[in-house]
C-alpha cells in the first residue's frame, strides 16, 4: 500500500532544491532557474519532471556529464535566427537562457527561432512557451529526449519521445498551452509508479523483448509506446530534426550518449492582428468548446493549461504533495553532499 504524500511548501521546496544544486558547483543564480523549474513542474501535477528528477542532476553534475558552469552563448545569430550552444551545461538553464533570447528577438522582429545546442534534459517544455505568452507571443518549444522509442515496425530502440508545447494568450486566468510527449505517456511516468511501487497499465510501454508490460521497470528497460503508433512516430522523428539535426547537437543514435538539444519559435501576435482582437477570437474560441454537450459522466469541457492552473493555484496555496521515495531520495542526495535533510 503505497504512504500518503507529505505536503510540501513551494518556496521552501525551491530553496532545498537550489540549496542542493549550488552544492554541486551551480551557481546561485543558476540554481534559482532550475529550482523554479522543478517546483513548477510539480504544482502543474508533472511530477515526472520536477522533484523526482533532482538524484539524476546531481549525479550527472557531480560526475562532469553535466558542467555546472557552462559558456552558454550564441554560436550563430542571424537576427531572427539564432543557434544557442549551452556548453554542456544543466539544460534548464541553458533553455532558460535561450528562451530570453527567443523572447527578446521574437518582439524586435515579430519571430524568432531558435535552435539550442550543447544541452541536456531541460525540463517541461510548457515553462519556455508560457513565459513567452506573457509577451503576448505565440510559442512553440520542442526537445530531443533520450532513445525510448522503436521505429514503427521495429523492435530497434532509435528514437526519442520528443515532446512538443505549444502555448497561446489568452485573456483567462491561464494561457492556452498543450505540453505532450510523443510517447502514449512521459517517460518519467513510469520512474513515478516506480517510486510508488504501482504497476503500469497495459499499452504504456513494453520489456526488452518487446512484449506488453505493466512492470515500470521492465518498461524503463524496454520501450515507450508512440502516441498514435506511426504518426507518434513519425511527429517525434520530425521534432528530432527541429532539435537535434538542425542546432548541431545530438540527434537519432547520437542521443544514447548524454545531451539534448531544443528548439524554440515565437510569433508576436502583433505583427498579425491587434492584440484585443486576438485575444477577443481566443475567447470566442474557448466558450465554443467550453460550451460543447459533455457526454455523460462528464462534469464539463476543458481546454489544453487549464487543469493545470488550477492545480497551481490549488498547490501554491496547500502545498505539494511528494511521495516518500522522491523525499527520501532528496534528503540522501542532501546527506551524500554533506547539507543534512533539509
Amino acid at each position: 500500500m503505497t504512504a500518503p504524500a507529505t505536503r510540501v511548501g513551494a518556496r521552501d521546496l525551491e530553496r532545498r532544491i537550489a540549496r542542493i544544486l549550488g552544492a554541486t558547483g551551480v551557481p546561485d543564480a543558476d540554481a534559482v532557474i532550475a529550482a523554479a523549474h522543478l517546483v513548477e513542474a510539480d504544482l502543474r501535477g508533472v511530477h515526472s519532471h520536477g522533484t523526482i528528477r533532482v538524484p539524476t542532476y546531481v549525479r550527472e553534475l557531480r560526475s562532469g556529464a553535466t558542467n555546472p558552469r557552462p559558456n552558454v552563448h550564441l554560436a550563430v545569430d542571424h537576427g531572427m535566427q539564432v543557434t544557442v550552444d549551452g556548453d554542456n551545461g544543466l539544460g534548464m538553464v541553458v533553455a532558460h537562457r535561450a528562451n530570453d533570447v527567443a523572447i527578446a528577438r521574437g518582439r524586435e522582429h515579430g519571430i524568432a527561432a531558435v535552435a539550442i545546442r550543447g544541452s541536456n534534459h531541460c525540463g517541461t517544455m510548457a515553462y519556455y512557451t508560457t513565459r513567452a505568452v506573457a509577451h503576448g507571443l505565440i510559442a512553440i518549444a520542442t526537445t530531443n529526449a533520450g532513445i525510448n522509442m522503436t521505429p514503427t515496425g521495429s523492435g530497434e530502440k532509435l528514437v526519442g519521445n520528443n515532446p512538443l508545447s505549444i502555448a497561446v494568450p489568452s485573456r483567462r486566468p491561464w494561457p492556452l498551452v498543450l505540453d505532450m510527449a510523443t510517447s502514449l505517456v512521459a517517460g518519467g511516468k513510469l520512474d513515478v509508479a516506480k517510486a510508488r511501487g504501482e504497476a503500469i497499465p497495459l499499452g504504456w510501454a513494453r520489456d526488452a523483448a518487446g512484449n506488453p508490460t505493466t512492470d515500470p521497470a521492465l518498461g524503463r528497460a524496454g520501450s515507450l509506446e508512440p502516441v498514435g503508433g506511426p504518426k507518434g512516430y513519425g511527429l517525434a522523428v520530425m521534432l528530432d530534426i527541429l532539435a537535434g539535426v538542425l542546432s548541431g547537437g545530438r540527434f537519432g543514435a547520437g542521443l544514447g550518449a548524454p545531451g539534448s538539444a531544443q528548439f524554440l519559435l515565437v510569433i508576436d501576435v502583433r505583427r498579425y492582428l491587434p492584440l484585443d482582437e486576438f485575444l477577443e477570437r481566443i475567447d470566442a474560441l474557448v466558450d465554443q468548446l467550453h460550451g460543447a454537450a459533455p457526454l455523460p459522466g462528464v462534469d464539463r469541457i476543458v481546454v489544453a493549461g487549464e487543469i493545470e492552473h488550477a492545480l497551481q493555484i490549488a498547490r501554491e496555496r496547500d502545498g505539494i504533495p511528494l511521495d516518500a521515495p522522491v523525499l527520501e531520495a532528496l534528503g540522501a542526495v542532501e546527506r551524500d553532499l554533506g547539507l543534512g535533510d533539509g
